[in-house]
């Protein structure tokens, strides 16, 4: 990353910070609560001490975001959780560690598979169920997932149908994490269907991810939050 991406990133997520921190300027209960009391929760869970093992500073995700899935998937009691763009293990392992019966199943090829059980062999008396799969296409119809957390686009599927995909497998009051959604990312596109999907009602931008909640009888609704 140049130094100019970097000085325009530190001075966007500075303004971020004082236009959009603590829940500011957000009426709805729910919005507000995911917020103030999850995403921007600060008291140190059980899992933080063990989970630093593996957050270092070149991990494919830094520690506070692994902290912030851990809250997540512990918030809205997520137990079947599917991962779309394998990232060895770094994505995956916060919510395993939330709940010991836990469910994963993730889009890997035999190389990601061999390296995320490598990274995760610490937490293997500890952690739930991993299945391994190729591609979406070998889910079942009726497969629905609490949680899908989404690192890139299944190869050769645009974003429009990709949105319709994860609505069908994503249950109601179910939850979406999207990696990459700045201009210029691979999942920008993708994360601006997402966004005008009706079937999505919440939908946050946390500058580099986006979190998206399924709430049947919510109306439309998008904040922007500093994270």
């Amino acid at each position: 990353m140049s130094t100019r991406k970097k000085l325009k990133d530190y001075i966007s997520k500075g303004v971020r910070k004082l236009k959009h921190r603590k829940g500011y300027g957000v009426h709805s209960p729910f919005a507000y609560a995911v917020i103030t009391e999850v995403i921007e929760e600060k008291l140190p869970y059980y899992a933080y001490q063990r989970m630093r093992r593996i957050y270092v500073k070149n991990s494919p995700i830094p520690f506070k975001v692994a902290t912030l899935l851990f809250r997540l998937a512990n918030r809205f009691r997520a137990h079947r959780i599917l991962e779309i763009g394998c990232d060895t293990g770094y994505s995956i392992l916060p919510m395993l560690m939330v709940d010991k019966r836990n469910e994963v199943t993730t889009v890997a090829g035999t190389h990601q598979r061999q390296e995320t059980e490598q990274h995760l062999s610490l937490f293997k008396s500890t952690i739930g169920r991993i299945d391994y799969i190729e591609s979406i296409d070998v889910l079942a119809d009726d497969y629905v997932a609490d949680m899908i957390v989404v690192n890139g686009a299944p190869a050769g599927m645009d974003p429009e149908p990709f949105v319709e995909w994860l609505k069908s497998h994503l249950q109601e009051r179910g939850i979406l994490f999207v990696r990459g959604i700045q201009p210029g990312h691979q999942l920008e596109s993708f994360w601006d269907e997402v966004c005008e999907c009706d079937q999505i009602e919440v939908t946050m931008d946390l500058y580099d991810f986006g979190l998206a909640i399924r709430q049947p009888r919510f109306y439309k609704q998008h904040y922007v939050v500093s994270f």
